[in-house]
């Protein structure tokens, strides 16, 4: 939607709806799917006509058909481009559709996290330091997130057998704790109890928690910002000197190869968390 003088009338809800000649109710679901673009003005929806061109064929991908296969169904939708949407928007409530109508077609709660809310995130935080989107949008985004994350969380928590814990954390310095959150739900799935110490974590605090720690069975360091780099090799300096014997495992947006890694001190790497649970057990019956 533009504001530009050329730009036509936007429509109400209502309006669009006889132009698409659906229900309105149709209309409002698409809103908050994301399929449809819509702003509120004065507190109404409003949608510029210009954007109900595709809405009938981009709505077909939120219903998605019994035959279709679930690969072909996600991969068919936009979900992390119509989530981010709604995320910026603070619609804490279309965005739990957005995840809902995924994860109906196929999409499981950790790839919900890998594949759409991580990178809506990651793009609201580029658009922010290039200055196309504003500090207020990002801060309502980050709480829609939270907000996911709360109603997500109860659906990795399984029964059965404890297999370990884990220890989470992020160095001094970084201050966005929603990656790592979902990072520990991701493997809390498999069964490890999971300790997430979150966002800046001095190196005494871990090196505590790791002597405190019964049954530990490794210990993941998060890094976003390659400018923390260095307090996250001190990390998990802290963390050896504590007990040498526990393997370390390093990610994040700022560990981009496993040279980076090892850089650290970590022993290994993954790119992808749900990759983790499986890494946790290579590195324990090692």
């Amino acid at each position: 939607m533009t504001d530009s003088p050329e730009s036509p009338e936007p429509l109400t809800l209502h309006e669009a709806a006889d132009r698409l000649d659906v229900h309105y109710m149709t209309v409002y679901r698409w809103v908050r799917l994301g399929i449809l673009t819509a702003r509120k003005v004065g507190g109404t929806w409003r949608v510029d006509p210009t954007d109900l061109a595709n809405v009938r064929d981009r709505s077909v991908e939120a219903s998605p058909s019994a035959t279709s296969s679930p690969e072909q169904r996600t991969r068919r939708a936009p979900w992390s481009e119509r989530l981010r949407e709604r995320m910026l928007a603070g619609d804490a409530a279309g965005s739990w559709s957005v995840v809902e109508a995924a994860m109906a077609s196929g999409v499981e709660p950790p790839d919900v996290y890998v594949e759409l809310l991580a990178p809506a995130l990651h793009g609201i935080g580029a658009g922010w330091q290039r200055g196309t989107v504003p500090i207020e949008r990002e801060h309502l985004a980050s709480g829609v997130a939270v907000t996911i994350i709360g109603r997500l969380s109860g659906r990795f928590r399984r029964r059965g057998r404890h297999r370990g814990s884990v220890l989470v954390a992020m160095p001094p310095g970084e201050r966005h704790g929603l990656g790592v959150a979902m990072l520990a739900d991701i493997v809390a799935q498999s069964g490890y109890d999971v300790l997430n110490l979150g966002p800046d974590t001095p190196p005494a605090s871990l090196a505590a928690t790791i002597r405190s720690t019964d049954d530990l069975r490794a210990i993941v360091v998060s890094v976003v910002d390659r400018t923390h780099l260095p307090a996250a090799a001190r990390l998990v300096a802290a963390s050896r000197k504590a007990d040498k014997r526990i393997p370390i495992i390093a990610g994040g947006f700022a560990v981009p190869d496993r040279r980076t890694a090892l850089e650290i001190g970590a022993n290994a790497w993954t790119a992808d968390p749900r990759r983790l649970p499986q890494l946790i057990d290579e590195l324990a019956s090692a």
